[in-house]
């Protein structure tokens, strides 16, 4: 069966802006930081591209606002769950389901990514959170969706950043976390 992957990668994509709005939340502009960032790990690593952006755009469709909810805590579970009818209308086969699924539910570290192409995911969902740019967004959906006080949300920053940096695995991946975790603690210094 010969698919039209840009067709179901455009699907994911709108049904993840759609989730988005929905919950509101997280910031689009993390989605597209980890999407660009995949696409070029997945060049590097020589996997399918395809699936790569498949699953960093179905990742978070199932998200809740509230960092305590059962909903935030179980999103990958929850959105592997959720995207499986949809998979199916798109016709996607169930081998690559099963990639897809596995790619979006190891993306925090929870479980262990079974192909070179979740542990692609995996880097590119951590490595997000360890740009600048995406720490920028991220205090500013702290204080803009959550309402955190500025201190409140500089924490919150710095504890996601350690924490997404200890999740990577790739040495390029990590070099220039390195460098940026540098800058953004320096950048919110107390």
């Amino acid at each position: 069966m010969n698919l039209n992957w840009n067709k179901i990668i455009n699907n994911s994509k709108q049904l993840m802006k759609k989730q988005t709005k929905k919950n509101s939340s997280p910031a689009w502009e993390l989605t597209e930081i980890a999407v660009k960032k995949g696409e070029e790990l997945s060049k590097k690593y020589k996997v399918d591209r395809n699936l790569v952006i498949i699953s960093l755009y179905l990742a978070h469709t199932r998200f809740n606002i509230n960092k305590n909810s059962p909903i935030r805590i179980n999103h990958p579970e929850l959105s592997s769950k959720f995207t499986k009818p949809y998979l199916d209308k798109w016709k996607v086969p169930i081998d690559k389901q099963e990639i897809i699924f596995n790619s979006i539910e190891a993306h925090h570290g929870k479980i262990k990514p079974k192909t070179l192409i979740a542990e692609v995911v995996k880097n590119a969902e951590c490595y997000k959170f360890v740009t600048i740019k995406g720490a920028l967004i991220f205090l500013h959906e702290l204080g803009r969706r959550d309402k955190l006080g500025y201190k409140e949300s500089i924490k919150e920053v710095l504890e996601k950043v350690d924490s997404k940096y200890k999740l990577l695995t790739f040495p390029e991946c990590k070099e220039e976390a390195k460098k940026n975790v540098k800058i953004i603690k320096t950048i919110f210094k107390k």
